[in-house]
C-alpha cells in the first residue's frame, strides 16, 4: 500500500513539473511571437513611409515639369534638348548665375522696351527729317519764281539766282547724306544687339549644363527613394513539421495572398533579407485564415533545416501589394539554350505579381513599361548572331525602362530571392548538351556552411541512463 501510494505521489509532482515547463514554454513561446509581430508592424509602417516619400518626389518633379512647360511623361533627354534650344535662342548673353527662365523671362522684356524705345525715337527723327525735306521742298518754290521774275529783268540776275538755288540743292543733299549716315548707324547699333544676343545664348547654353546636372541629380535621389536596397521581410514561419515537409506562416487571406506563391526562406536574423544568404524555398499551398497560411517546403539543407521564427520573403508579392514587372528576351531558367519567358510569366502571376510588358525573342514588345512598373528582370545578352533589329529593339526596350527609373534585376537574382527550385532537369547530349549538366557540385552550387544557428528540436546525444532494477 506504501509502495502504491509512493508512485500515486511521485505521478503527481511529475505532472506538477511537466505542468509549470508547459506554462512557461508557453509564455516563451508567445512572448516571441509579439515581439517579432512588433517588428513586422515596424517594418511595415518603414516601408509605407518610404513609398509616401518616393511618391511625393514624383509628384514633385511632374509639378517641376508643369512649370517649365512639359508634360510628366516627357523624358529627361526631351526635356534637356528643348531647354538647350531655348536657351540657344533666347538667353545667349546673360551671366552664368542669371541663366534661368525667370531671369531669361525678365532679360528679354527689358531688352523688348529698350528696343522699342530706340525704334519710337528713330521713328521720330526720321519724321522730322521729312519734315525738314518738306520745307525745303516749299522753299525753292518761292526761290525759283523769283528767279524767273529776275530772268525777266536781266540775265546776270538770273545766273546769280541760280548759283543760289545750286547751294541750297546742295545743302539738301547734304542733309539726306546726315539722314543716311545717321541710319548707318542705327544698323550698326542693331548688329551690335545681335551680337550682345549671340553672348547671351552661350550663357544660357552654360546654365542649362547646371541645370541638367541638378535634375540628373534629383532622378538620382527619387531613384533611391523609390527603390531602397534595404528589404524587409514579408512573414514569418510560425510551425514546421519536417517530417511532413510542411509549414505554417503568419500570412493569409487578410493579407491578400494567394496560393502558389512561393517564399525564400532566411535565418531569424537576418537584418536584409536582399543579401542574406537564403536557407530554403517554402511554396503555398492553403489559406488558413486572416493571417495564417499553409505551405510546403520545396527546398531545405539538412544541416540547417527551416525551423519556426525564420524570416520569408519575395520580391513579387507583399502584404497590400501588387508587384509590377517588365521582362527582357531571351529568358533561360533552365540553361537548355531555349526561352522559357512563358514559364518566367506563369511563376510571376501565379505569386500574386503583375506583367506589365515583356520584350519576345524576335524584338516584339508586349504591353508598355509604366512608372509603376517595379523591376526589369534581364535575361541573357543577345547570343551570337543575333538580328540587328532585335538587338536595336532591346536597346530601346532597356533604354525606356531607364528613364523611368524602372529598377534591374537578373533572372537568377530574382529566382533566388523568390525561392524558386525546379522540380526536374533534362539533361540532353550530343551538340545540344550543356557542359554544366555533367560537372560535380553542391546543391544549388554553393558550398553550405553553417550560420550557427541551431534549432531547439536537434540536441546532442546523451548515453543512456544506467537503469536499476
Amino acid at each position: 500500500m506504501a509502495r502504491e501510494n509512493q508512485g500515486l505521489q511521485i505521478a503527481l509532482i511529475t505532472f506538477v513539473i511537466l505542468t509549470l515547463l508547459l506554462g512557461v514554454t508557453t509564455y516563451l513561446f508567445f512572448r516571441q511571437y509579439d515581439e517579432q509581430y512588433q517588428k513586422a508592424q515596424e517594418a511595415a509602417k518603414k516601408a509605407a513611409d518610404a513609398d509616401n516619400s518616393a511618391r511625393s518626389a514624383q509628384s514633385d518633379l511632374n509639378t517641376l515639369k508643369g512649370i517649365l512647360g512639359f508634360s510628366a511623361t516627357e523624358g529627361m533627354d526631351k526635356i534637356t534638348q528643348d531647354v538647350k534650344t531655348e536657351m540657344d535662342t533666347y538667353a545667349a548673353d546673360l551671366d552664368e548665375s542669371e541663366k534661368n527662365y525667370r531671369s531669361v523671362v525678365k532679360h528679354l522684356f527689358d531688352t523688348l522696351q529698350a528696343k522699342s524705345a530706340t525704334l519710337v525715337a528713330t521713328e521720330q527723327k526720321l519724321r522730322d527729317a521729312e519734315t525738314k525735306i518738306a520745307q525745303l521742298e516749299q522753299s525753292k518754290a518761292p526761290l525759283i519764281a523769283q528767279q524767273q521774275n529776275r530772268a525777266d529783268a536781266a540775265e546776270q540776275s538770273l545766273a546769280q539766282e541760280q548759283q543760289k538755288f545750286t547751294q541750297d540743292l546742295q545743302a539738301s543733299v547734304q542733309a539726306r547724306n546726315d539722314l543716311q549716315n545717321r541710319v548707318d548707324t542705327l544698323q550698326q547699333q542693331a548688329q551690335e544687339a545681335q551680337a550682345q544676343l549671340t553672348s547671351y545664348k552661350d550663357t544660357c547654353e552654360k546654365r542649362l549644363g547646371t541645370v541638367s546636372s541638378l535634375l540628373k541629380t534629383r532622378t538620382e535621389e527619387i531613384e533611391r527613394l523609390k527603390n531602397p536596397r534595404l528589404e524587409s521581410p514579408d512573414g514569418t514561419v510560425q510551425w514546421v513539421n519536417q517530417e511532413l515537409r510542411e509549414v505554417w506562416i503568419d500570412l493569409g487571406e487578410a493579407d491578400g495572398l494567394t496560393v502558389g506563391t512561393t517564399f525564400a526562406v532566411f535565418p531569424s536574423d537576418a537584418l536584409n533579407v536582399a543579401d542574406a544568404q537564403r536557407k530554403g524555398a517554402i511554396e503555398i499551398t492553403a489559406l488558413r485564415g486572416p493571417h495564417l497560411a499553409e505551405g510546403r517546403i520545396v527546398d531545405d539543407v539538412i544541416s540547417n533545416p527551416i525551423v519556426p521564427g525564420d524570416l520569408i520573403h519575395t520580391p513579387i508579392w507583399s502584404p497590400g501589394d501588387r508587384r509590377h514587372f517588365a521582362l527582357t528576351n531571351f529568358i533561360d531558367i533552365d540553361g537548355d539554350g531555349k526561352s522559357d519567358q512563358e514559364l518566367l510569366i506563369s511563376i510571376i502571376r501565379n505569386s500574386g505579381g503583375v506583367v506589365d510588358a515583356w520584350l519576345d525573342d524576335q524584338g516584339n514588345i508586349n504591353g508598355t513599361v509604366t512608372p509603376e512598373t517595379d523591376y526589369l528582370v534581364l535575361g541573357s545578352e543577345p547570343p551570337e548572331g543575333t538580328d540587328a533589329a532585335v538587338i536595336q529593339a532591346r536597346s530601346d526596350y532597356l533604354k525606356r525602362a531607364g528613364e523611368l527609373a524602372v529598377v534591374s534585376i537578373s533572372l537568377k537574382d530574382l529566382l533566388r530571392r523568390i525561392g524558386y527550385k525546379r522540380e526536374s532537369q533534362v539533361v540532353r547530349y550530343g551538340s545540344a548538351a550543356n557542359q554544366e549538366d555533367f560537372r560535380a557540385k553542391p546543391p544549388e552550387g554553393v558550398v553550405r556552411e553553417s550560420q550557427g544557428n541551431v534549432s531547439e528540436i536537434f540536441q546532442k546525444r546523451q548515453p543512456p541512463a544506467d537503469r536499476k532494477p
